[in-house]
């Protein structure tokens, strides 16, 4: 018996039926449309987009509800009171203040901007 072949006589097939059984086999293989490597990353898209959407969920989680406390970093997280302005993403990633409005405001930067940025600061 040939090492690479498998031994089928288990099943105890008729010659018929095995050779109805490797045609359907090699049918299904040549019906199949070869993969690319595009087709590949492709099929990859939507587990990707699953897993981006946790990690986005948590982080907006962990920036939303920062520590408040006179432990800082230590301290548990706990949720704004009612009084508090809640954090924006800007300020969980420590954006300066000038830079978080020009996001906001969805503009450019002018060269007043740039000017004003050089200035020494009292």
């Amino acid at each position: 018996m040939d090492p690479d072949r498998i031994d089928l006589s288990p099943l105890g097939l008729d010659d018929l039926r095995r050779a109805r059984m490797s045609r359907a086999v090699l049918a299904r293989v040549q019906l199949a449309a070869p993969r690319t490597p595009l087709s590949e990353l492709a099929a990859w898209a939507r587990p990707t987009l699953a897993a981006a959407a946790v990690i986005a969920a948590v982080s907006l989680g962990a920036l939303a509800w920062p520590s408040t406390g006179a432990a800082g970093r230590g301290a548990p997280l706990t949720i704004a009171a009612e009084g508090d302005t809640p954090l924006t993403i800007a300020d969980g990633l420590r954006i300066p203040e000038p830079a978080a409005d020009l996001i906001a405001e969805e503009r450019g930067v002018t060269e007043d901007d740039l000017l004003s940025s050089w200035e020494p600061r009292p």
